[in-house]
């Protein structure tokens, strides 16, 4: 079986001021890095399914992360939170290959 190993990130970002017209605050992040299995990786990926290509790691043109299409607003305090998915430099460099298979799989990047 494979498994790799991601890095999930969570930024919660605080309320715009109304009189504020640059809104562009620094947000408070949580971190977990889980390990999962090929499937479960393709499932997130269609969740968090708007690539990144910032950073390219893999070296053949692959998003290192995604992060869900919008980011979620809290009704009662206005805060916003955004949820990212990475692929974890932890790994063997042979597993970039299954998160490039993954993302075709998901349908993110073409093979």
């Amino acid at each position: 079986m494979i498994v790799i190993k991601i890095t999930l990130i969570e930024t919660v970002y605080p309320a715009p001021d109304e009189d504020e017209d640059d809104y562009c605050p620094d947000g408070e992040a949580s971190v977990s890095t889980e390990t999962v299995g090929f499937r479960e990786l393709v499932e997130l990926m269609r969740e968090y399914s708007q690539p990144w290509r910032a950073c390219v790691p893999l070296g053949d043109g692959t998003p290192e992360w995604l992060s869900q299409p919008d980011m979620e607003q809290n009704m009662f305090t206005g805060e916003y939170t955004e949820r990212t998915l990475h692929y974890s430099h932890d790994n063997a460099p042979r597993m970039a290959k299954y998160w490039r298979l993954a993302m075709v799989t998901a349908g993110i990047v073409r093979s």
